[in-house]
């Protein structure tokens, strides 16, 4: 009978129009592979696989899948076969080995990270370390033109003067890269704004298909992410994301192009997190691995949940300040010359992002405990 049928969750005419914009803004933008990729990414957050609780999260507020590292998989095959398709563009790994090495840890990366989000605790945390150690160990013994000689600090350099002792320092840097990139991601856009903005950057300094193509599959990811809050990375697109930034890191820093502190000042926030959170659970006496809400993301959004009516935007405004006020001010001093990519001044602009992590922290701390109060009285 009628009334034995249960209602209908329709959206509401708001969110129908906010999807609408994002559609137009995914075309204008991307093309009509962006407008596919917003489809393809509808579709993988609708299926039973990959699913997640919001109970899981410190921040978000509704039940989304963890299948975001697929969908820019996909969104990147499009991009690239696309390409191909519509112009003389030859492969990178058909014209350099590096470039297959490259895709290669990258690719075992995301499926690694791939099993936990379809199946979590699949894998035990010890399996997928040392996964990630070898993959590591084997590009890197591979190409070893991409491990650097020195980084401009003396006992450092003298570890990296001796290549066996260079090999292990940049394969642990490597995969403790990866563990702060999953662990900073906390909020809608935080680390997809972190990744595009970092490769976009990238894009801009060689100008080849491959990292336009890469370029265009994390934005389009972002408008999603930030709009919906139905489709984060999981750990196929940290991993993912976590190893391709790394790589080419160490790539473009061993080339001379970027220096030690531009580099350091482009993936502040998720290396700073990651230090400062290992350190705050080990003063407590807590294993520094174990996870909690009480990153400065989770702080910044507790803050401002309470000031806006939307969930979703409170979590996607706290990933965009974040992403926007590190890495995104990076490409605007890029883009505007501020210092060149090669110099060591962006220290200074390193400095400033560990201050204000440590300032904002304080700050939100207080609001936290002023709140919680006031709650209780």
């Amino acid at each position: 009978t009628a009334s034995d049928q249960k209602p209908v969750n329709r959206p509401s005419s708001n969110t129908v129009k906010k999807y609408v914009l994002m559609a137009l803004l995914a075309l204008l933008t991307f093309g009509l592979t962006g407008l596919g990729a917003i489809v393809v990414m509808f579709a993988l957050s609708t299926l039973r696989a990959g699913r997640d609780s919001a109970a899981s999260h410190g921040i978000s507020t509704i039940n989304s899948s963890r299948l975001g590292g697929v969908a820019i998989v996909i969104t990147f095959s499009l991009f690239v076969v696309g390409m191909v398709m519509l112009s003389h563009y030859t492969p990178g790994v058909v014209r350099d080995v590096t470039f297959l090495h490259l895709w290669s840890a990258v690719f075992v990366c995301a499926m690694l990270g791939g099993v936990e989000d379809i199946k979590a605790d699949l894998l035990s945390p010890y399996l997928r370390l040392i996964v990630k150690l070898l993959t590591f160990g084997f590009f890197l013994w591979t190409t070893p033109n991409v491990i650097p000689s020195s980084i401009g600090i003396p006992g450092i350099d003298y570890l990296l003067s001796h290549a066996w002792i260079a090999w292990g320092l940049c394969t642990l840097f490597c995969v403790g890269f990866i563990n702060a990139f999953n662990m900073a991601d906390g909020a809608n856009g935080l680390i997809p704004g972190i990744a595009f903005f970092s490769i976009l950057l990238f894009s801009l300094q060689t100008g080849r298909v491959v990292e336009d193509s890469f370029m265009a599959a994390c934005g389009v990811f972002l408008l999603f992410n930030v709009v919906t809050g139905r489709l984060f990375l999981g750990d196929a697109g940290t991993y993912g994301l976590g190893a391709a930034l790394a790589i080419y890191g160490l790539v473009f820093f061993n080339a001379g192009i970027f220096s030690l502190g531009f580099l350091a000042a482009l993936f502040a926030y998720p290396c700073v997190d990651f230090l400062v959170s290992i350190l705050r659970r080990m003063m407590v006496g807590r294993s520094p691995f174990s996870p909690d809400n009480d990153h400065l993301h989770n702080r910044i959004h507790f803050f401002l949940r309470s000031r806006l009516r939307s969930q979703v935007a409170s979590n996607s405004l706290t990933g965009l300040l974040i992403s926007g006020a590190t890495s995104g001010l990076v490409l605007v001093g890029y883009v505007n010359e501020w210092w060149p990519a090669s110099s060591n001044e962006w220290g200074y602009f390193f400095a400033f992002e560990c201050f204000m992590y440590g300032f904002v922290f304080y700050l939100t701390g207080l609001a936290r405990r002023s709140i919680q109060h006031s709650a209780a009285i």
